[in-house]
């Protein structure tokens, strides 16, 4: 039968032996204790491309109307073309002050190929003949053209 290879190896050795090899564990362990945090990395920034590129951005008319309140109504999807006529009846779009004729141009770029609704915000003491240029004018370009308002008290 075959002899153990210790009787055969000086016990100095042994110990040295165990003792580098313990050694050299105790140097391996703390160099890959680390935790490796690019895929975490990785993994955010294609997060936060991909809301970026899926959020949505809404354009304000830039001023504060005062509009009328109405009995009945309904609530509409945020996403939509808005504008505002003042009650020095200036249309605003985007913060902007627009005329007339600019306004089906403004609804075909803004709405591209989703077709977006159209929101006018009116001023209570606004002229209703320029709100129903707009609305026609808006009509030309988007069948969904609505009046915003005060939600009616409960």
């Amino acid at each position: 039968m075959h002899q153990p290879l210790r009787k055969y190896i000086p016990a100095t050795i042994t110990q040295s032996y165990f003792q580098m090899r313990a050694r050299n564990r105790l140097i391996e362990s703390t160099d890959t204790d680390a935790i490796n945090v690019s895929p975490l990395i990785d993994v955010v920034f294609i997060l936060l491309i991909f809301f970026i590129v899926s959020a949505t951005f809404v354009t304000l008319p830039g001023i504060e109307v005062n509009r009328p309140q109405a009995v009945t109504g309904k609530a509409l999807e945020k996403n939509a073309v808005i504008f505002a006529l003042s009650g020095d009846n200036e249309i605003k779009y985007a913060g902007s002050t627009v005329q007339l004729e600019e306004v089906p141009g403004l609804v075909e770029q803004a709405s591209k190929d989703k077709g977006k609704p159209v929101v006018i915000q009116v001023d209570q003491w606004a002229d209703a003949s320029i709100l129903a240029k707009i609305v026609a004018l808006a009509r030309k370009k988007s069948s969904d053209v609505s009046i915003a308002t005060r939600k009616p008290r409960a």
